[in-house]
């Protein structure tokens, strides 16, 4: 079992070092249409449970407990979209609202990042945790807050 093991593991990490690569590969135009897309994927699973949290709409657990799964899970999804040449001004003719100022602050973009994946992640933590949904309703908060931090700096209206 070793043996086969070790040719399979070899593989699924030549694979992962490539992904890097064939990111940076991609056209601009492309890179630009998948992380819109993802952070699409990201709002239709932080809506609901933004609305449930100001009461628009009634708490439902089981709804809210697979957003939150699912909003965790796809968290690391847009970020690999954000590369060099996909912001405003790059010429690259494809509408992006990605401001500039994102590649005159690669680190506090990432920062950004990793602290929009650690609230997902808490919330869904605090989810399977079974905390009270007043509790959640802050995370939930927490959560838009790390989105707005984003939105306030690199993203134009």
């Amino acid at each position: 079992m070793t043996v086969t093991f070790r040719p399979l593991l070899a593989l699924g990490l030549s694979v992962a070092l490539m992904l890097p690569v064939i990111a940076q590969a991609a056209d601009p135009e492309d890179a630009i249409e998948y992380r819109q897309s993802a952070l699409r994927v990201l709002a239709w699973q932080l809506g609901p449970m933004g609305d449930m949290a100001q009461g628009n709409i009634d708490y439902d657990e089981e709804v809210f407990a697979t957003r939150a799964a699912n909003l965790a899970a796809a968290a690391h999804l847009p970020w690999e979209g954000f590369m060099e040449d996909t912001l405003q001004g790059d010429d690259h003719g494809t509408e992006t609202r990605a401001l500039d100022a994102i590649g005159d602050d690669w680190d506090g973009f990432h920062e950004r990042r990793e602290t929009f994946q650690q609230e997902t992640a808490t919330l869904a933590q605090m989810v399977d945790d079974g905390e009270e949904f007043s509790a959640l309703r802050r995370q939930v908060g927490a959560v838009a807050n790390s989105c707005k931090g984003c939105h306030d700096n690199y993203r134009a209206d």
